[in-house]
């Protein structure tokens, strides 16, 4: 009994595996191709031919009415063999009319449009081959932008069309307007304007933006050709001699922005392209304690200016380069004439070249007179008397050559000595001369012999109300 039952299951087992085999077919059976029809059809895109060229994003014409004899016709039914139904150029102009002007694109003028475009169906627009922002240019113009620090942001975007035409154009490199024109349209922030448009860089002025930037990318900010002393010394070339050649360089033209630090580099209201007057533009370095390459401390002039309300006339005018040499130079602080460093120098009239660019040179030179200076003893010159000797007291010794809290810029102290010592001048002034007390010297007093005193009102401290004015005539105090 339990016998004839397993042969039954044996049996119906295979019955079924039998039927299973005949209505299933195997899964690893591959489907068939299709045959290629052997005559003539207008059936080309079927799910089994040309499938891959339907249903994408972007179609083209022809292709998606599977009209495809408006571009191919049949060389050979029987192969189902093809040919263009005309030169590609022309086969695609015959539709597609396009404005031939002066500068051509390569593959337009080649005739080759499928170099860019499908022309059957794409995923991106105008039925391109590729993204346009992620290559399609980039296939034949071979510059990998990607590895540059700064990228324009049509090209980091792949916006070339922004500003290049794709087909044909009137501008060299394709360009859709001027360079100028087409930089502007974006960057309006460069373009002169009324009261700024009174000193132009010459490359604005001529609508160059490519002497000095790169239009697609570059390791520079701004997309700057080179580093901007570079760039500056490409052109200012008597400059750029100037400043290889000089012991005294000014760290602004070589630091941080360098050149850009003082000039503005498209267009300003100022002479030579400065950024603000002086002394606004000098502070906005000199506003705190420096050093220089020797470690030497520079002067916070934003506290000094502050505090010292007798400034010297220089200052007052906004005229920091009447002394100092804004690039480079040979002098010490970068002075634009000889003056002495020291508190002791020999005198010789040449090392005191920068004072009397200003003032008389009479000062030092006449022993007695009553009309040369009001510090005087008598008739006495006691300018003649401090400078002219071996161990002479520099104009320094006495005083500021910035600013001071005192008339005729007298210090309250002096540095003396490579320690720097203050030496206190304890000076004080009387209605007919007056009296100091340094470390040099016991107390000694002056008297011209009148009552004239110190001027009842000295020129004020330089304010910003003075920079935004017309620069007054110089003026010289004879002390």
């Amino acid at each position: 009994m339990e016998l004839s039952f397993w042969r039954r299951f044996a049996c119906w087992l295979a019955a079924f595996a039998c039927a299973t085999a005949m209505t299933c077919p195997a899964s690893a059976a591959a489907v068939p191709k299709a045959a290629k029809p052997s005559a003539a059809t207008d059936q080309c895109a079927t799910a089994a031919c040309h499938a891959n060229l339907l249903g994408r994003k972007f179609m083209h014409g022809p292709a998606a009415q599977q009209k495809c004899t408006a571009c191919h016709q049949y060389d050979e039914p029987r192969e189902h063999r093809f040919k263009l139904a005309s030169e590609q150029a022309k086969l695609c102009g015959d539709c597609h009319t396009m404005k031939h002007r002066t500068v051509v694109h390569e593959p337009v003028k080649q005739g080759r449009c499928t170099g860019c475009h499908d022309p059957h169906g794409s995923d991106h627009r105008a039925i391109l081959r590729a993204d346009p922002t992620k290559g399609l240019c980039l296939t034949c113009h071979k510059q990998d932008f990607a590895k540059k620090k700064f990228i324009h942001g049509p090209v980091n975007s792949g916006a070339c069309i922004l500003c290049h035409e794709p087909h044909s154009g009137w501008q060299p490199k394709l360009l859709t307007q001027t360079p100028e024109k087409l930089c502007t349209g974006c960057h309006s922030e460069s373009v002169p304007k009324g009261e700024l448009a009174r000193h132009v860089h010459a490359p604005v002025k001529d609508g160059n933006c490519m002497a000095c930037h790169d239009a697609h990318a570059s390791d520079q900010r701004h997309q700057l050709r080179a580093s901007a002393q570079e760039l500056c010394a490409s052109c200012h070339k008597e400059m750029a001699k100037v400043i290889a050649a000089s012991h005294v360089v000014h760290g602004a033209v070589t630091e941080g922005q360098a050149c850009m630090s003082c000039h503005a580099p498209h267009f300003s209201q100022l002479p030579k392209l400065q950024k603000a007057a002086q002394p606004q533009s000098c502070l906005a370095c000199h506003d705190k304690p420096l050093q220089t390459k020797d470690g030497k401390p520079l002067t916070d002039f934003a506290v000094l200016l502050k505090d010292n309300p007798q400034q010297h006339g220089p200052i007052r005018e906004g005229a920091c380069t009447a002394c100092h040499q804004p690039h480079a130079g040979d002098k010490f602080r970068l002075l634009t004439a000889a003056y002495p460093p020291e508190f002791y120098a020999p005198f010789k009239i040449e090392n005191y070249d920068l004072c009397f660019k200003c003032h008389i040179p009479d000062l030092v030179l006449n022993k007695k007179g009553t009309g040369l200076t009001r510090f005087r003893d008598g008739d006495v010159n006691l300018h003649w008397l401090h400078v002219n000797r071996e161990k002479g007291r520099t104009c320094r010794a006495c005083h500021e050559v910035h600013a001071s809290r005192n008339p005729f810029h007298i210090r309250d102290a002096v540095p003396f000595g490579d320690k720097g010592w203050m030496l206190e001048t304890n000076y004080k002034q009387s209605a007919s001369g007056g009296s100091c007390s340094p470390g040099c010297h016991d107390v000694k007093t002056y008297n011209r012999g009148d009552d004239i005193g110190a001027p009842k009102s000295m020129p004020g401290p330089v304010t910003q109300e003075d920079i935004n004015v017309t620069t007054p005539a110089r003026t010289t105090l004879a002390r």
